[in-house]
């Protein structure tokens, strides 16, 4: 499994900030030389591409047109014009359709304001979209020995880097894909037992997902467990504390090679996976 690289960990930095880096004035004089930027915001939305800009100056009668430069590094990919809000004049805004890359986190963004004398000052703004989750690590068994009569757990760990923090993560689930032995006893539950098993496709349930366990590294390196339970060789039933049926009796514990897929999605409909994870179960 890669480690994140410093790009990626310098996000963090940027993640909730706005801020301007650069400012110039063409021009100066007494039209804009007390000009300034009391208020600025961005917000983009991933999954419909929404992209909004909140503008609020300290002197809005000499404007004549606020102008939005949006840059990946020194490349424009869009300007974009802003328009003076009806309830306050003092407020610039944009909002509309900006179809940004999922694959991109820092952005450029350098804002023009036009004066009715020609002259310009120039603001310039980095800002950040949502942070695709990724799985960094995971710790499975590539070995799983079924007891003879009694049930056992299958541990698994997996970490998820989010610089969008943990509250952000939505899921981090599981799915198999079985390719069992047959069982080679008397078939009393089920008449095919002795068939082997070999699925097409991943299977999933809503109840196969990871234990949120803790965080570190300032809340984006995200730490999940599991145990699954493992029906030992003789099939038996698994009950609850109050003697309570959870897995009923079945004519084996099945040995073989069980997939393993590990999701995670976030608020931001973001997926990262691992597909492919072998495990082998015997007796």
């Amino acid at each position: 499994m890669d480690l994140p690289n410093y790009r990626i960990i310098f996000i963090l930095f940027l993640s909730f900030f706005f801020y301007s880096c650069e400012s110039s004035i063409t021009d100066n004089d007494a039209l804009n030389s007390d000009f300034e930027i009391s208020g600025f915001s961005v917000n983009y939305n991933n999954q419909n591409n929404q992209f909004s800009i909140y503008v609020e100056v300290s002197d809005f009668e000499n404007i004549n047109f606020i102008d939005a430069n949006i840059k990946d590094g020194t490349t424009s990919i869009d300007i974009l014009e802003l328009f003076q809000s009806d309830l306050n004049p003092s407020v610039f805004l944009y909002e509309g359709n900006l179809n940004l890359s999922d694959e991109i986190y820092i952005y450029n963004l350098d804002l023009v304001i036009n004066f009715i004398n020609e002259s310009e000052v120039l603001e310039s703004y980095t800002f950040s979209t949502p942070i695709k989750p990724e799985i960094i690590n995971y710790t499975i068994p590539s070995i799983f020995q079924l007891d003879a009569t009694e049930w056992s757990l299958l541990p698994i760990d997996i970490e998820i880097l989010n610089l969008n923090g943990f509250e952000n993560i939505e899921l981090v689930s599981y799915k198999v894909k079985r390719i069992y032995n047959g069982c080679d006893v008397e078939c009393n539950y089920d008449s095919n037992c002795n068939d082997s098993i070999e699925d097409s496709e991943y299977q999933s349930d809503p109840t196969w997902f990871f234990e949120y366990v803790s965080s570190y590294n300032i809340n984006q390196n995200h730490l999940y467990h599991i145990d699954i339970p493992m029906r030992p060789l003789d099939g038996s039933e698994l009950l609850d504390e109050n003697g309570d049926i959870i897995f009923p009796s079945s004519d084996c514990g099945r040995t073989g090679t069980v997939l393993f897929e590990f999701t995670v999605i976030d608020q931001d409909g973001l997926i990262d996976q691992i597909i492919d994870i072998p495990l082998e179960i015997t007796e």
